[in-house]
């Protein structure tokens, strides 16, 4: 048989041993990143979640302002006439107590603006052949109207060139909110919350902003369902951000609840250190991130609330333990490893205590188990693996069967049993001629088999049985019995009456060792 058949077979423990080893890393290694991409994907779907519906309650706020109902009759603007912008202007003041100013303009500017004061309303009139020339006006609460000079009114052209840029990028159903206005010189103090309106049957559109102090969506933040965020913030492109106080705890001190920081100044750690990443920009804004607080993992994530240019973000922090399962806990895991390197140590002890039936059951898939296999055996000739008998029992010289015969061929299993294993060939001659089974006159090949059993039983002993594996094949006419043998576990001894004998192969002949030689192949093995 090939040579590489026989390595196989040797090497078919160390397979097993460390292909246990090699499983249990693998499946070890997949649970763990397993579990903390699911513990990732279960943390970033919380806190988006979480975020989506703050945006959302913020949204809420130019719905409130702006809706379309039978009592503020605004699917559409009538007309751009002063008066008619006055008027319902002043309906949106009556509704909203939280707003501060209204603005109305196109694809070129503002055309109409109006804001609320201590003494009534201010009202801002740009002209349409140049609408960077205004003229101011104060709407008193008696319903008179006189002219003034603000002492601070803006850069004008600027503001008409970012409202009408604004104008250009909006799109109908879309609101964007926005702090870059500054209409009062209080940075993020002050928002708009800008959306296109329908003008009567023109087939054109206006956009109008709503302009209300940063305090109105914080109040709308603090008493939201906010899942399971434990701190909510917003955050400007300016890398200034504004802690929001939540109803059921979580308090800002001071006023910082009502002003933009930097994020040093932010009292939550968590805000903190998440507006510290992201004015670094070592942090998306766009996807969530993860980030550590005293040791301690937590998540942030942003939901722009402007369209484009400078954006506005709702932000939340979340930590980490808040959506974590028992499955998905550092115990599981822990728990889990022990009791896999507990399952792999059970099985490789197993594995080692029945080594040598192991490597038994790959050695046997050297044995033949053909005709043709059988003839290549023969081929190759008698070697240290293989070796001729041509009868089983019958001495062919005295002309019986004959015990010297039965025990010759038990010591060649013998030998076998203590070397390397082999091949015995009953019913083939020393010159390699087979002559079969013939002259030891069996009733059946059953036969033969059980009386070759007996004989391993009653000279080695029937433990050494599972490592002899017995066949009769027919070839070339004639009966061979075949009987390939692996290594035995423990040493097998010929056992003649009281006489025990121990035989090894020495090249393709059986030789017994002395005590001597014995005990030094122990040692060797």
């Amino acid at each position: 048989m090939p040579r590489h058949k026989a390595i196989c077979g040797t090497r078919l423990y160390s397979m097993l041993f460390y292909g246990v080893i090699f499983a249990t890393l693998a499946v070890g290694g997949l649970v763990f990143w397993g579990i903390r991409d699911f513990r990732k994907d279960v943390a970033t779907v919380a806190v988006e979640n979480s975020t989506r519906g703050m945006a959302g309650a913020v949204q809420m706020l130019v719905n409130a302002v702006a809706r379309s109902d039978s009592e503020m009759g605004l699917n559409e603007l009538e007309n751009l006439d002063t008066g008619y912008l006055r008027k319902t202007c002043a309906q949106f003041f009556k509704q909203q107590a939280s707003l501060s100013g209204v603005m109305v303009g196109d694809g070129e500017g503002i055309l109409y603006a109006v804001t609320r004061g201590d003494k009534g309303f201010r009202e801002w009139l740009p002209q349409r052949e140049d609408r960077d020339k205004v003229s101011w006006n104060l709407l008193k609460k008696d319903g008179s109207i006189t002219s003034f000079v603000p002492k601070q009114a803006g850069d004008v052209s600027r503001l008409n060139a970012m409202f009408a840029d604004e104008f250009k990028h909006l799109e109908p159903g879309q609101v964007n909110w926005s702090s870059y206005y500054r209409l009062y010189q209080n940075g993020e103090s002050w928002i708009t919350a800008s959306v296109l309106i329908p003008v009567g049957n023109t087939g054109s559109s206006v956009m109008l902003s709503f302009v209300m102090p940063i305090d109105v969506i914080v109040n709308q933040l603090a008493h939201a369902e906010h899942g399971v965020a434990e701190s909510i913030f917003i955050y400007w492109d300016s890398g200034k951000l504004m802690e929001i106080p939540l109803a059921s705890g979580g308090q800002v001190a001071g006023d910082r609840a009502s002003r933009a920081v930097q994020p040093s100044e932010a009292v939550n750690p968590a805000i903190r250190r998440a507006g510290e990443l992201l004015a670094a920009k070592t942090a998306s804004k766009v996807t969530p991130f993860r980030f550590m607080v005293d040791d301690q993992a937590w998540w942030a994530d942003l939901e722009a609330l402007s369209v484009f240019g400078e954006s506005m973000y709702i932000g939340v922090t979340m930590p980490e333990r808040v959506v974590f399962s028992t499955l998905t806990s550092d115990h599981f895991i822990a728990v889990g490893g022990v009791v896999l390197l507990l399952m792999s140590g059970v099985v490789l002890f197993l594995l080692r205590k029945n080594r040598s039936r192991i490597e038994a059951m790959g050695k046997r898939q050297d044995m033949a188990t053909t005709p043709e296999d059988v003839l290549r055996l023969i081929a190759g000739g008698e070697s240290s693996r293989l070796e001729f008998k041509q009868t089983l029992r019958f001495n062919i010289k005295a002309g019986k069967n004959g015990r010297e015969i039965e025990q010759a061929n038990i010591k060649t299993i013998a030998a076998f049993l203590n070397s390397e294993g082999g091949t015995l060939l009953v019913g083939v001659a020393d010159s390699g001629a087979v002559t079969g089974l013939g002259d030891d006159n069996f009733e059946s090949d059953d036969r033969a088999l059980l009386h070759f059993n007996n004989l391993v039983n009653q000279y080695i002993g029937a433990e050494f049985a599972s490592y002899v594996n017995t066949a009769v094949i027919e070839v070339q006419g004639e009966k061979v019995l075949r009987a390939h043998c692996v290594p035995a576990g423990t040493p097998a001894f010929f056992q003649k009456g009281q006489v025990e004998e121990f035989y090894v192969r020495s090249g393709p002949a059986s030789r017994p060792l002395s005590l001597s030689q014995f005990h030094e192949w122990l040692q060797n093995r």
